[in-house]
């Protein structure tokens, strides 16, 4: 009945110390050798995917960025992408800067952070991430410096903040503007093109496929996942899913550290 399987990554497939299971592995190659598409639905862009790089090796697709970028890994071009634009971007990173937040900018083919913030990410309620920044971020001096040098490449601005009240004074300074805006994590606002949402990412990649919303399963756990469950055929949320993504889901399996990807395809993909 079902004929793709997206997957959210951080809380989802990754586990809590950011690792994919062996038995999640062999899992999705199962799925994707029964003729099932697979694909990653998630904030991350082309460049945040690099450690797991032999761990995802078999999945064809992915909906990154939030659904700024649609991309084909076998062919390694996108299907489709959709940019910020510059001029409102830097009154983000302005709005970032006033509330002593650490803006983070991912492109086309890379993601740019501060020196400034860099150094020590747990102070925006980000540390887990830290490792991850320090292998992967292309670090500059100055982030708006950085936009006016690199025109039209953004596809999704993170602001991570010091804490979730400060979070949404930046939210009601730059919600006027023409963008999407999003919380993920304890204290990120993503900011993506106006309507720019997973669930458009997935819209985008079953018309690429020549199949329906309806014969999709989705997993999610955080509020950026919200929107594309509802999309969804089947809507699934992690056992460590916050309550308002288990209310809007169908089914609800095991969490990210006990194989809940594996439940769903043991479950539905026979």
């Amino acid at each position: 009945m079902y004929k793709l399987l997206a997957l959210d990554m951080d809380g989802t497939m990754l586990t809590s110390r950011k690792t994919i299971s062996l038995a999640t592995i062999n899992a999705i190659d199962r799925v994707i050798k029964q003729g099932a598409a697979v694909t990653l639905c998630t904030g991350r862009g082309v460049a945040e995917l690099k450690d797991y790089a032999d761990e995802l090796s078999g999945i064809p697709y992915g909906i990154l960025n939030s659904g700024g970028c649609v991309y084909d890994f076998k062919t390694k071009r996108p299907i489709s992408r959709t940019l910020l634009n510059d001029s409102i971007l830097l009154k983000c990173i302005r709005a970032a800067r006033e509330a002593a937040a650490m803006p983070y900018l991912l492109t086309e083919d890379a993601s740019v952070a501060q020196q400034e913030d860099i150094r020590d990410v747990s102070v925006f309620q980000m540390g887990v991430y830290q490792p991850m920044y320090d292998r992967i971020a292309t670090v500059v001096p100055d982030l708006e410096t950085y936009v006016r040098e690199h025109p039209g490449r953004s596809l999704k601005l993170c602001i991570y903040h010091r804490d979730p009240e400060t979070r949404e004074q930046t939210r009601r300074t730059v919600e006027h503007l023409d963008i999407q805006l999003t919380n993920a994590e304890t204290t990120s606002l993503e900011v993506s093109p106006k309507n720019v949402t997973k669930a458009l990412g997935l819209q985008i990649l079953c018309r690429y496929l020549h199949i329906s919303a309806h014969e999709s399963i989705v997993v999610g756990d955080a509020d950026n996942d919200i929107e594309v469950l509802k999309a969804a055929g089947l809507s699934v949320a992690m056992g460590n899913a916050n309550e308002r993504v288990k209310r809007q889901c169908d089914v609800v399996v095991s969490d990210n550290d006990h194989d809940g990807i594996v439940e769903v395809i043991d479950r539905f993909f026979k």
